[in-house]
């Protein structure tokens, strides 16, 4: 339950790190757009349904594990004589009926329900990591799909500027204003853009069939285009992170649930060397003479095996051994990752700040210099088209930054564990919590 507190309060605390916006607010179409994309993907991926069923299988094998051997019932006819068969003649003759049941060792039931739950635990947690990872994917593949749409409308207003660039050299050297050469490097310009736009489309629908795919929908599903969030989100803290996860992220609680499970092994190892009792108990049916009845214990002798009990016990030990070392190959894991995601994040928004207030707006400033000074004839018209040229590369890369951005935040997750983008579920699935 602190697991669920926690992962619950840090929802709300990152929530508000990442800038989100309370609904109606200018930027909630693309928030819905990307809920509803990670909603769709959890719900139809069949990978995930068999998990979550295999899940419930596990937790029906836990509910049976401390249950009793099925109780024996004998039937039958006991001494009759061969050479002349009858109930009546010989008095050992007797029809009879027995019970008997097995009782396990002491403990043993106990700790086979323990070991049965804390498998049950570690596959749980392993479902809702991996729902949150293709969470994170499909966040991924949206940040990639609106940095291409946003690129895209970028070269698209270049593409319409050189066209009117061109139109106006044309012009100017037929009043013998311009050179022809203007006209000729205005018409390859143009077509470079032409052929820039080519690329990031094929780029668009190789994205767009992965951004299907993790939906489960079909490759060529047609996929409107998409808006850049209109803010970053925060940056990163690996402390508080790292502390996060290694509360409640879930691959450090299935490492941790298979470290229960192998202790339980290991203590159903030791409980081994305890014997298993059978009562019984028959009752017998005499025709001609008194019925008969009677009762019995019996016990198995396991300890009779000794080195079968050691072994059983140094495996089950080699085992916890392993899986509390795999414990710690998580965090380390976790460590790793986050830092390296936290790197990431903080470059981008670092990128973010120096292109949108330093870069572009000297871009900006240049460009509009510049296509006064190419209007008096002041500079030549070369040196107009890299400005304009300039400009638009440099918006660009102020998009590809802000994509970035979000989409380190999307590796931040799938690093974690943790829900940090919005719609990402909060269990499992529909019956698997956390």
């Amino acid at each position: 339950m602190r697991c669920r507190e926690f992962v619950l309060a840090f929802w709300t605390v990152s929530s508000a790190a990442v800038g989100q916006a309370p609904p109606g607010t200018p930027d909630a179409p693309w928030r819905e757009r990307l809920s509803a994309a990670i909603e769709g993907a959890v719900q139809r991926n069949p990978e995930l349904a068999a998990m979550e069923a295999r899940v419930q299988a596990a937790r029906h094998r836990a509910e049976q594990a401390d249950a009793l051997p099925d109780p024996e019932v004998e039937i039958g006819i006991k001494d009759l004589p061969v050479s002349k068969p009858s109930l009546s003649r010989d008095d050992f003759t007797m029809e009879m009926v027995a019970a008997r049941q097995t009782f396990p060792g002491a403990g043993k039931r106990a700790t086979r329900r323990s070991l049965a739950e804390a498998e049950t635990e570690a596959m749980a947690a392993g479902h809702i990591a991996h729902v949150r990872s293709l969470s994170a994917d499909v966040a991924d593949a949206f940040f990639a799909l609106a940095e291409l749409d946003a690129r895209l409308r970028i070269l698209e207003d270049s593409r319409e500027r050189l066209r009117h660039a061109a139109a106006s050299a044309l012009e100017r050297y037929r009043v013998g204003k311009g050179a022809q050469a203007d006209v000729l490097r205005a018409s390859l310009e143009a077509t470079s853009v032409e052929e820039r736009l080519t690329t990031l489309d094929a780029e668009r629908r190789k994205e767009a069939a992965r951004f299907n795919a993790l939906q489960f929908l079909t490759p060529d599903s047609p996929v409107p285009p998409l808006d850049m969030p209109p803010s970053e989100p925060a940056a990163a803290e690996p402390a508080k992170l790292l502390q996060g996860a290694q509360a409640a992220s879930p691959r450090v609680a299935e490492a941790q649930a298979y470290v229960r499970r192998a202790g339980e092994e290991s203590r159903l190892a030791r409980l081994e060397g305890r014997p298993d009792f059978t009562a019984m108990t028959y009752y017998g049916r005499r025709q001609s003479f008194e019925d008969l009845a009677g009762a019995s214990i019996s016990f198995n002798l396991p300890f009779f095996q000794p080195r079968r009990l050691s072994e059983r016990a140094a495996e089950a030990e080699a085992s916890l051994s392993g899986a509390r070392a795999d414990v710690e190959v998580a965090r380390n894991e976790i460590r790793r990752e986050v830092e390296r995601s936290c790197a990431d994040l903080d470059r981008n928004l670092f990128q973010v700040r120096l292109y949108r207030d330093s870069i572009l707006p000297q871009a900006e400033t240049n460009y509009r210099a510049a296509a006064e000074a190419y209007a008096v004839g002041q500079i030549d018209f070369l040196t107009y088209v890299r400005a304009a040229l300039d400009r638009d590369g440099y918006e660009g890369e102020l998009v590809m930054r802000r994509a970035g951005a979000w989409r380190a935040l999307a590796a931040l997750q799938k690093t974690s564990g943790l829900p940090l983008i919005e719609g990402t579920p909060t269990s499992g699935g529909t019956n698997v919590e956390n």
